[in-house]
């Protein structure tokens, strides 16, 4: 039996859309050629979803790489995110705006909260001249001056677990409900969330009434299966993207991409270890966003096909545990060890 092509999303009125279940993520692309020839080649394979984010600084050759293919655009998902800098409730609609601006579009699908985090209000003449790209400054970007070493937060504004780190009461509830807005608006056809834990997500749940909480986007990979997360979210009925579902490398060099109980399920299965991770993400019910140059890898990690369930429990196996024996897990509150201590 084959995977699912798409899974339902949930939009505003109660309403759902269908979903792309493998999308092409343009995270670290850089704003070059590189990037537009990418993501043109990712749709020339096929690929109907893309994983975008003003941080990327890749809007601009996203939105010549769509409009150069010459497929429609209601025939592709566009997510995109914005970052804290832009999270201040007045911020919100102008960071929608810009990507919007920068790609060439006037709606985009799905539009996230990248972190649980508001950093320092700016000016907002700064932040309508903010741009992204390889070179750019902090400055160029708009983001706040660091403050030994950490960006500093409108803590009134951050979700109420971060805000009592810091000895204070905060509520994201404000910027949650200027993102609705943009549904309202017609700019987003849905909102969701990005890195945020159960605690944060709850917070938001009593204040969903017309546009709900749509996706949550989170790094999953074997590594890191995120259960508990991604089971509170279909209790929810938020779908979980995944980034970086190939993972990362570990202190030691070490790569799931070359891990030799992964490389054998592969070359048991006749796959990429790509495409198997990709898979496994999609049987699990998830969306996977793996990104790729090379052509070859591009076209593979698309071609997802269901595994045994003894394979699927292999990889499964593969969780790391923590310093307490548990699976890891995002802490309560984790985007803020990012940025604040």
């Amino acid at each position: 039996m084959s995977l699912p092509k798409t899974f339902s999303l949930r939009v505003a009125n109660g309403k759902t859309v269908e979903i792309p279940s493998v999308g092409y993520g343009t995270w670290a692309s850089g704003e070059n050629s590189w990037a537009k020839d990418a993501v043109a080649e990712a749709l020339k394979a096929g690929y109907r979803h893309l994983d975008c984010a003003w941080m990327y600084g890749v809007d601009g050759a996203v939105g010549d790489a769509i409009r150069e293919s010459g497929i429609p655009r209601d025939e592709i998902f566009i997510t995109s995110k914005f970052w804290p800098n832009f999270a201040h409730p007045n911020n919100v609609e102008l960071a929608l705006d810009m990507i919007l601006k920068n790609m060439g579009l006037e709606y985009i699908d799905l539009f996230l909260a990248h972190w649980p985090l508001v950093f320092k209000n700016l000016p907002r003449e700064k932040l309508e001249r903010a741009f992204t790209g390889p070179n750019s400054s902090d400055e160029d970007k708009a983001l706040p001056a660091e403050e030994n070493g950490k960006r500093p937060l409108e803590l009134e504004f951050c979700p109420f677990n971060i805000a009592k780190q810091k000895g204070a009461t905060g509520s994201y509830v404000p910027t949650w409900k200027a993102m609705q807005e943009t549904v309202r608006k017609g700019k987003a056809k849905a909102v969701g969330l990005s890195n945020f834990s159960i605690t944060e997500i709850k917070e938001l749940l009593p204040h969903q009434r017309d546009v709900p909480i749509s996706c949550n986007q989170v790094e999953v990979h074997p590594w890191l299966p995120q259960r508990e997360l991604i089971e509170f979210a279909k209790q929810e009925q938020i779908l979980i993207t995944c980034y970086s579902p190939f993972a990362g490398q570990k202190k030691d060099g070490a790569t799931l991409l070359k891990d030799q109980q992964v490389l054998k399920l592969a070359e048991k299965n006749k796959m990429d270890v790509g495409q198997m991770l990709q898979s496994w993400a999609v049987q699990r019910g998830t969306v996977p966003l793996g990104k790729s140059a090379t052509a070859a890898r591009i076209k593979s990690n698309l071609d997802v096909r269901r595994l045994s369930v003894e394979d699927m429990r292999a990889l499964d196996s593969l969780a790391i545990p923590n310093e307490e024996g548990r699976t890891i897990n995002p802490s309560e509150g984790w985007g803020i060890s990012l940025f604040q201590n």
